[in-house]
């Protein structure tokens, strides 16, 4: 079973803080599409991500960076240990850790820091890091 590990945790911790808005983009735009990555952040023009992903694109609002972020947290953990298909089932099924909500819609509309930790709990669970 997969294994998040404390070590592997904290550096994607690190990179989801660091690493520029485009490569965040970028990198759910590889694996989840361009049109569920822009779902997730919650962006109504899907290329709104590609956009972001250039080196010359425009900024995020802080809330749709947030989601960016947290989304990449999320996606990288899964398909670390399952595959991008299994990110995007999780992502979109119902979650009961998360009120049989789908963990992209608690995403979308998150603005409080407890909404992105029970995601990220739900998701560590999956790969799991806490049992």
């Amino acid at each position: 079973m997969p294994v998040l590990t404390a070590p592997a945790a904290d550096q994607l911790d690190h990179d989801a803080t660091t690493l520029p808005i485009g490569e965040i983009a970028g990198y759910l735009q590889d694996h989840l599409g361009q049109r569920m990555a822009a779902h997730l952040a919650g962006l109504a023009d899907a290329k709104q991500v590609g956009r972001y992903r250039r080196e010359d694109g425009p900024t995020p609002s802080q809330r749709t960076e947030q989601r960016l972020r947290e989304g990449y947290k999320i996606v990288r953990m899964i398909v670390e240990a399952f595959d991008e298909k299994t990110a995007r089932a999780w992502l979109f099924g119902t979650n009961t850790r998360l009120d049989d909500q789908a963990p992209v819609a608690v995403l979308r509309q998150a603005t409080e820091p407890e909404q992105f930790a029970a995601v990220r709990q739900a998701a560590r669970q999956l790969v799991s890091f806490e049992a």
